[in-house]
């Protein structure tokens, strides 16, 4: 196994279906549906499109799902989880995509393949990264911007802070220490 096929997280996990925004209970729920057909293939299943038509998401965005997930599906490294329909928790591989989705989103495409990376070989990544560019554009027009989880979560609630508190606190003219954005791709 490669040292880039572990689970990496962009962001931190999040663990419930109810905490998730509109946008990633769309993703997860589309995702889930498309998945049905396949463990359970002799049943009728609810077409996983029409929540991205009621959505207001073009036809091309429901073949860029379909083309990333079927190469996901022939080329994956490893089982992924994905949960059923009415389950209340949230697989790793359904966190997993909503980061994908939202780094393509911010236009870190390149962060977006090494998370990748976890499910497909480099080969299959540089296959499944056109697809999945366009289903975020797709979902950025229609409104539906995937959240940062990390700056997303609920700060808990501070006493109002006194004038003196407030000039303290305020950010001053410093610079901040930025990452490299080589050092991404490192562990």
């Amino acid at each position: 196994m490669s040292s880039m096929q572990f689970h990496r997280r962009a962001a931190p996990h999040r663990e419930r279906f109810q905490d998730l925004c509109d946008a990633e209970t769309l993703v997860v729920s589309v995702l889930r549906l498309w998945a049905e057909p396949l463990r359970e293939p002799e049943r009728q299943h609810p077409h996983w499109q029409d929540g991205m038509t009621a959505a207001g998401l073009s036809n091309d965005a429901a073949v860029a799902f379909d083309t990333l997930m079927r190469i996901v599906l022939a080329a994956t490294n490893r089982p992924l989880d994905l949960h059923r329909p009415p389950c209340p928790a949230l697989g790793t591989d359904e966190a997993l995509l909503l980061d994908m989705l939202r780094l393509a989103q911010q236009g870190l495409h390149g962060e977006a393949g090494v998370l990748m990376n976890d499910w497909l070989s480099l080969t299959a990544v540089r296959m499944a990264m056109a697809p999945l560019c366009v289903l975020a554009a797709a979902l950025a027009r229609a409104g539906l911007t995937l959240p940062d989880p990390a700056q997303a979560s609920p700060m808990p609630s501070r006493p109002t802070a006194s004038p003196i508190d407030r000039q303290r606190d305020r950010p001053r003219d410093r610079p901040s220490p930025t990452a490299d954005r080589g050092a991404t791709l490192l562990h």
